[in-house]
């Protein structure tokens, strides 16, 4: 998780630094597959040089994306789970609980569907 370090220590608020660490810490240890990476200043893991999944602190929350089809697929569970979403990522509010459940499944969805992606976005 060397590769996140300077992006999180880069978190003033120490309650959020730990939150982000948690989620980067479990996304690795769920899925020992994917490559931990920074790109554009995100946080993210890829597959085989494509993208699965993102993270990224902001001020009152933590956005994920998992590119648009992920946020489509999953709109009901993520609305489900209390989270705001746009077309490209959801937050997840330093206040609320992490859904790991959903997580999961979005993740896992993103490397079944992204199988045979040879590029870094799907198409």
């Amino acid at each position: 998780m060397d590769v996140f370090a300077k992006y999180v220590s880069g978190i003033d608020n120490p309650d959020h630094r730990l939150r982000m660490e948690e989620i980067l810490s479990w996304t690795a240890g769920q899925f020992p597959i994917l490559k931990p990476q920074i790109k554009w200043n995100t946080p993210m893991f890829t597959d085989h040089g494509t993208f699965i999944i993102g993270f990224a602190a902001a001020k009152h929350h933590v956005s994920v994306s998992p590119e648009e089809a992920g946020i489509a697929h999953f709109a009901d569970d993520i609305a489900r789970a209390g989270y705001s979403a746009t077309s490209r990522l959801f937050r997840i509010q330093w206040t609320d609980p992490v859904q790991y459940d959903l997580l999961e499944s979005m993740i896992q969805y993103n490397i079944k569907e992204k199988a045979d992606c040879s590029g870094f976005w799907r198409k």
